[in-house]
């Protein structure tokens, strides 16, 4: 199977896990309703934060105009536009700052969303969903959340000065670079859970997606296509948990060669 195939199939994972979690396994909601309605009720105020103040940031730049005359008028107009476009940015960062902090207070809630994937998958009979038993290793999933998203800032940050500094070659490096590793991120972060309880380290991780880059890659690219979605992506972050997991189980049995997961889960490579 050629490499194009290989990522078509990751991000074949990725939408399988919409249907997973919402039509396959409704039982599933108990773990993942929590973080929507706190992330969406966040997005919710977020937004109304913005539409409420943007107009006063934007004059802490740029006064509105006033007098009267051609230039004034023209000045207005280009004002209008500046306070859209403050507007637009303010938003944006709230999405931005929003999914973020999102994914920490999940974390918690996908640890166990993903275990009990894995239970499913693998035919054995989960203990039963308690708050005591999800808060048990709340520490731990919020540390490595956290440890990730610095990990994120501390590539993508960089990258985005150097963008703004270097026009052409710094926006082409921004793109490319960028791209990838977020394409990257996404796949890595997604299957981190079922990794975790096995104790995988960053080598073994690194190792993991060495052998899998094209599936890995589709998987964090179908990831990134619908968590940029506003709103959607609150739905979409239980579906790519448990397609993370799947993925993850599904390379392991075939590194192991074995093979598991049903039928009309997408069919996945090794190795590339």
């Amino acid at each position: 199977m050629n490499p194009l195939a290989r990522f078509k199939r990751g991000v074949g994972h990725a939408f399988a896990g919409l249907r997973y979690v919402y039509r396959d396994h409704p039982s599933l909601a108990r773990f993942y309703v929590w973080p929507i309605l706190i992330s969406g009720t966040a997005l919710v105020f977020a937004c109304r934060f913005v539409l409420r103040n943007y107009e006063r940031w934007g004059e802490l730049v740029w006064a509105p105009p006033t007098g009267e005359g051609a230039w004034v008028w023209i000045a207005e107009k280009l004002h209008l536009v500046f306070e859209l476009a403050i507007l637009g940015l303010s938003l944006v960062a709230a999405f931005v700052v929003t999914a973020l902090l999102s994914g920490v207070v999940a974390a918690p809630f996908n640890d166990a969303l993903s275990e009990a994937v894995e239970e499913i998958e693998l035919g054995r009979k989960g203990s039963s969903f308690s708050l005591r038993a999800l808060l048990r290793d709340v520490v731990r999933t919020v540390r490595v959340e956290v440890g990730k998203l610095a990990i994120f800032l501390a590539v993508m940050g960089p990258l985005f000065v150097l963008s703004m500094l270097v026009p052409g070659i710094g926006q082409a490096a921004y793109s490319i670079f960028g791209t990838l590793f977020t394409l990257s991120y996404f796949a890595v972060d997604y299957v981190d859970w079922p990794a975790s309880r096995r104790g995988l380290g960053f080598r073994d991780r690194v190792a993991l997606f060495r052998a899998n880059t094209s599936s890995m890659l589709g998987f964090g690219a179908g990831v990134w296509f619908l968590l940029l979605v506003p709103f959607v992506n609150l739905f979409f972050m239980p579906a790519a948990v448990a397609g993370g997991t799947r993925l993850f189980l599904e390379l392991e049995a075939r590194r192991q060669g074995t093979q598991r997961l049903p039928e009309e889960a997408p069919a996945l490579a090794s190795a590339d």
